[in-house]
């Protein structure tokens, strides 16, 4: 009985390898190199390391996020994996698993993005081979891997337990099956996504070569010997009887080729942990897949507001997205009542969206509020507001402030509401810069005096969070804002026979592209929904054009001839943007391929 136990207890590790092959530190301590420790329990091992090495893994074993100090890491690695029965989670933005030296196996892909806007990441691979003018080359781990006569080594497992092997298997070298998009812009996603003026990546040149960004790259199902997450079933040493495993990808000259170890998402069961007390978002795309990669507006992919619906209760938080593709950000209501959670975001394609929700809460009643003390900011002009007007409301800042930062790429951040809260803007400070031009948030000293453009559709007493950061901490600082009746009336221009209309609403220009004919001068109009907006003024920078337009009115603006192409335009704060694109011959209109949110919007204005 001894004789069989022993057996099959030889048998269970041989299956498992994943308790047997790491690297061990050479002595304890916190910073030592290679692995620390490693725990089995009976549903996974757990791996923990400084994520150090004196053994140099090359480009592919360097982490796009550096950290000045060793970091601790616990690697969870389950002892039996399984296919993902649903949709298949994403790798985390950090590691996709550990190398069996316990460094991790970082995601190169999600570090860095074009502008920073989320949209184009930025290959860190291939950046660190252009910056030092070679081939990426994998530096250790070309030690590692035998040639093609042997299978190779198991150099480590990714986080939901599947192994990972270097470029051999079965005598033949494993091929990515993704390749390089015949492209010369960047104006579409690889699954088609058209994206919206101002989120294309640069063009195809000498210095954004194709193979610049992850999206450069398409899937092209049998045209390599990996799959979509650059695995395949296989017979290995560590597996006689097979099992799936991701594999080094190498192009014909043995330098690593994308996707390098995994791609975008794993193959296998990837268990988020839920925390408790989490607000949690879904953003569905028109593919009915979830959208996890939002623009970053004022540094952010999504703003989350929540307001108790008497207007005494504020807080702007941030969610972030997990694995499987939910937006969560912990937050705890104070106090029993009904709250509205407003969720602001820019999907990919589309214009930017507000979208609410009413949660009645639990919890102790609510206190009076105490009369909050400002030291900081006065509002100037809160007696001169009038409803149906482009307004611009006036900060002053006190002269002893210390230690004021921008906080979000701003100044401040302003937020307002309604009465009842029937309407809701968003608002930053208009900066100094050019209409249509990058405005510098981070110049010095900063100014005494803020200026914000507002426009409220109806009379009313409105509520004022004003945020700014001193320090390490973000003040927010309300106002009461009593908004009197509409004295102006409304001047409509005819519009012409054959003008090209452009809508402006809450959520931007409507159509965002709006095609004319090439080579013929084209009057526009321009109508602008009386709800607020900050569509107070359109501006064409490339053509040296701007007109005002009034909430509730139309303008006219005569565009020159236009060669073939696309000319942008922005709002005045360069938060709406659009394009006209000059063709040969205008075509039907035909519905667009976005990826946008799906949910009732409400009135925004950023």
């Amino acid at each position: 009985m001894r004789l069989l136990a022993a057996a099959l207890l030889f048998s269970t590790l041989a299956a498992q390898p994943a308790r047997q092959v790491w690297i061990r530190a050479k002595a304890p301590g916190a910073a030592q190199p290679d692995v620390h420790s490693v725990e089995v329990t009976e549903s996974e091992v757990i791996v923990r390391s400084a994520g150090i090495s004196l053994a140099w893994l090359g480009p592919l074993g360097v982490s796009p996020q550096q950290s000045a100090a060793p970091r601790q890491y616990a690697f969870r690695i389950p002892l039996r994996p399984r296919p993902a029965a649903g949709p298949h989670a994403h790798i985390p933005a950090s590691h996709a698993g550990a190398f069996v030296n316990g460094v991790p196996i970082p995601n190169p892909f999600e570090a860095a993005s074009y502008r920073g806007q989320n949209l184009w990441h930025f290959d860190t691979v291939a950046m660190n081979a252009k910056a030092t003018h070679a081939a990426p080359r994998p530096g250790l781990l070309e030690e590692l891997l035998p040639d093609r006569k042997r299978h190779s080594p198991l150099i480590g497992f990714a986080l939901d337990g599947y192994p990972v092997y270097g470029p051999w298997s079965g005598g033949a070298r494993m091929r990515s099956s993704y390749q390089l998009r015949k492209i010369q812009t960047r104006d579409r996603w690889p699954d088609g996504t058209r994206l919206a003026p101002g989120q294309a990546g640069p063009p195809v040149s000498p210095e954004h070569p194709l193979g610049t960004f992850a999206e450069d790259y398409e899937y092209v199902p049998n045209s390599g010997d990996l799959d979509e997450y650059n695995g395949r079933m296989a017979t290995t040493p560590e597996y006689p009887d097979g099992t799936y495993a991701y594999f080094l990808s190498i192009n014909a000259q043995g330098h690593p080729a994308f996707p390098y170890l995994l791609a975008h998402e794993f193959y296998g069961e990837y268990a988020t942990p839920q925390a408790p007390g989490m607000l949690r978002f879904r953003v569905p795309g028109t593919d009915g897949k979830l959208v996890r990669h939002l623009e970053h507006v004022h540094e952010k992919p999504m703003h989350v507001l929540v307001i108790s619906h008497d207007r005494q209760t504020f807080a702007h938080i941030h969610p972030e997205v997990n694995e499987h593709g939910i937006w969560e950000v912990p937050y705890t209501f104070p106090h029993a009542g009904r709250f509205r959670v407003y969720s602001d975001f820019t999907p990919p394609g589309g214009n930017q969206r507000v979208e609410h929700y009413d949660i009645d809460a639990t919890g102790p009643a609510p206190r009076p509020a105490p009369l909050a003390m400002n030291p900081f900011v006065t509002l100037e002009n809160a007696d001169k507001i009038h409803a149906g007007e482009d307004v611009e409301l006036v900060f002053r800042v006190g002269d002893g402030i210390r230690g004021w930062q921008p906080y979000l790429g701003a100044w401040a951040h302003v937020v307002i509401a309604g009465d009842g809260l029937s309407s809701l803007l968003h608002a930053h400070p208009i900066d100094s810069a050019p209409p249509g031009e990058a405005h510098d948030h981070t110049r010095t000293p900063p100014p005494d005096r803020l200026r914000v453009a507002a426009n409220f559709a109806t009379p009313g007493l409105y509520k004022l969070w004003f945020q700014l950061q001193l320090g390490n901490d973000v003040v927010t600082i309300p106002f009461t804002l009593p908004v009197a009746a509409a004295v102006s009336q409304l001047n409509h221009q005819p519009i012409p026979a054959g003008a090209a209309r452009l809508r402006i609403t809450a959520h931007g220009y409507e159509p965002m592209r709006l095609e004319i004919p090439q080579g013929k001068p084209v009057t526009l109009a321009i109508t602008r929904t009386a709800e607020g907006n900050c569509g107070g003024r359109i501006v064409f920078p490339a053509l040296g054009l701007a007109r005002d337009i009034p909430p509730g009115g139309t303008a006219l603006l005569t565009l020159p001839e236009q060669p073939q192409g696309e000319v942008h335009f922005t709002c005045g704060m360069g938060m709406y943007r659009g394009s006209i694109v000059a063709v040969s011959a205008v075509p039907s209109p035909a519905p667009q391929k976005t990826r946008s949110a799906s949910g009732s919007p409400t009135t925004r204005t950023p």
